[in-house]
């Protein structure tokens, strides 16, 4: 490998880890924005974010110029099946972005909430304590009181649980799109045994053959082993939510059975 070709590499590398972050960094701004109508703000965001598209950029990049510094052409259908990789690595450095913004932003909450009893200023549980002594005011009777309390613990909550929703929903594509590379790996297969049409041929075919297979599991193992920890994160991070809707739901009736 020359100097030229490890120039351009590291180029690929830089540039791709610049616009990774930036792309994260528009991302993270309209998460702010949903935060700011609350008045709460995740610590460290915008580093976050940088970090992940940096990381995600960095390794698209690396893997470009990777792939265009190896001397024989590639098939349209292989480049469809290396393009799995890109697809994994950006699909799950948004969803890393919505988790460690979660995760940040409840773990924050819940320190709060424990030291403090949704006093402290600037989190959702010093606004859902207000929120119910606004509405205690309004509505003497219980019953009232609790639907209309339920409704605005449930918007409150909505700002931790809907992203989580959203990675939820959207994360079972990651092992599609390593699925498309193991499609496209095995058509590479085919397409390669069929050309043999000489003996002289056939180590040269099975050496195609053999870069088909690697394709089609690596794609299907990397689409697992982003899938699988994200996966994990998100059903942890439900749980700690549901602890903390928990907490504030219980606050009104601690209060109700104290007057």
């Amino acid at each position: 490998m020359n100097g030229p070709v490890v120039l351009v590499g590291v180029l690929a590398v830089l540039c791709g880890g610049a616009t990774g972050s930036v792309l994260l960094l528009f991302r993270a701004r309209a998460l702010r924005r949903a935060e700011r109508v609350y008045g709460v703000a995740t610590a460290h965001l915008a580093l976050v974010a940088t970090l992940i598209g940096a990381v995600a950029g960095a390794a698209s990049g690396g893997l470009l110029a990777y792939y265009l510094s190896l001397p024989h052409a590639a098939r349209p259908i292989e480049w469809v099946g290396r393009a799995s990789y890109f697809l994994i690595a950006w699909a799950a450095a948004g969803h890393t972005l919505a988790l460690a913004r979660t995760a940040i932003l409840v773990r924050g909450e819940a320190r709060a909430w424990q030291q403090a009893g949704g006093t402290a200023s600037r989190t959702l549980g010093a606004r859902r304590r207000q929120a119910l002594e606004m509405l205690r005011r309004r509505y003497p009777h219980y019953a009232d009181l609790k639907s209309r309390d339920d409704a605005a613990v449930a918007e409150l909550v909505g700002l931790l649980a809907d992203p989580l929703t959203k990675v939820r929903r959207d994360l079972g594509r990651i092992p599609l799109y390593g699925y498309l590379g193991t499609v496209c790996g095995i058509l590479l297969m085919a397409q390669n045994l069929s050309e043999i049409d000489a003996a002289t041929e056939t180590f040269r075919v099975l050496g195609s053959m053999a870069q088909g297979l690697v394709l089609a599991f690596n794609t299907t193992l990397i689409g697992l082993l982003a899938y699988l920890p994200l996966r994990k994160a998100t059903d942890h991070l439900t749980e700690r939510v549901g602890w903390l809707e928990d907490q504030w739901l219980r606050l009104r009736d601690r209060e109700e059975l104290e007057r």
